[in-house]
């Protein structure tokens, strides 16, 4: 078995770097592949609120690229942090749902997918701001039908609470012997130079990157898989608490 790709950006609202997006989405394009996007239904993030607010129809923009087959994420309501929590995965000791009443926490999806739902964008997964979520928001996200995530450690797909979770653990393109790999991306902040180390390895591996949703509809949870994704949780957790010495 080969390794599968995913790639994935984050922080997709009407404030962003609108340079390096399109420069992205001219990249995805050419080579057809299909990313997944975290879109912010109401963004309130003051960092992502210095740039300026698009002068394109950002909402057709989406439904755009939804119709070319590119995978849509709910990233959060408004990516404002409101607790220090570092959720189930501990990576960041920040978070918007982590440590929140379950009601806070189900209000705010409510209203995520109200706005998704009155700007005709159907959601693909959920996408949590600083990779931080806990046992509440997985409940809200089953009660109200959205049923996949991207995160979460290991190299195959996995099920909890009743969703379905796609392993992110790459900010970088790299070449893999096996398994599927989310490499997360932020358009706002990359360089032009990484800009183009992705569209190398998008070339050299054209064949091996694939949609979230292919990964979804194709999702099976063996044994072997496991055993595997138990494994790697371990090791990427060592491998933390051995570098915050």
């Amino acid at each position: 078995m080969f390794a599968k790709y995913i790639i994935r950006l984050d922080d997709i609202a009407e404030n962003m770097n609108n340079s390096n997006f399109f420069l992205l989405k001219d990249i995805f394009i050419k080579n057809n592949i299909q990313p997944l996007i975290g879109v912010i239904p109401n963004n309130q993030d003051e960092e992502l609120l210095r740039y300026p607010k698009s002068e394109f129809d950002f909402w057709q923009e989406i439904r755009e690229l939804q119709r070319l087959g590119w995978n849509i994420a709910v990233h959060g309501y408004n990516h404002k942090f409101e607790t220090n929590s570092s959720g189930i995965l501990g990576i960041n000791k920040r978070s918007e749902f982590a440590g929140l009443a379950l009601e806070k926490q189900n209000e705010k999806i409510i209203k995520a997918i109200k706005v998704f739902n009155e700007n005709k964008i159907n959601i693909d997964a959920f996408m949590a701001p600083a990779h931080s979520y806990d046992i509440n928001t997985l409940r809200c996200l089953f009660d109200n039908q959205i049923n996949s995530i991207t995160d979460g450690y290991g190299i195959f797909p996995y099920k909890k609470e009743g969703i379905v979770f796609v392993p992110q653990l790459f900010s970088k393109p790299r070449k893999m012997p096996f398994g599927i790999y989310t490499f997360c991306f932020h358009p706002n902040d990359m360089t032009i130079d990484q800009i183009n180390e992705l569209d190398i390895f998008i070339k050299r591996n054209r064949n091996n990157i694939i949609t979230f949703n292919n990964v979804i509809n194709k999702y099976n949870n063996s044994m072997y898989k496991i055993v595997i994704n138990s494994l790697i949780e371990k090791l990427v957790k060592s491998y933390r608490i051995y570098r915050a010495r």
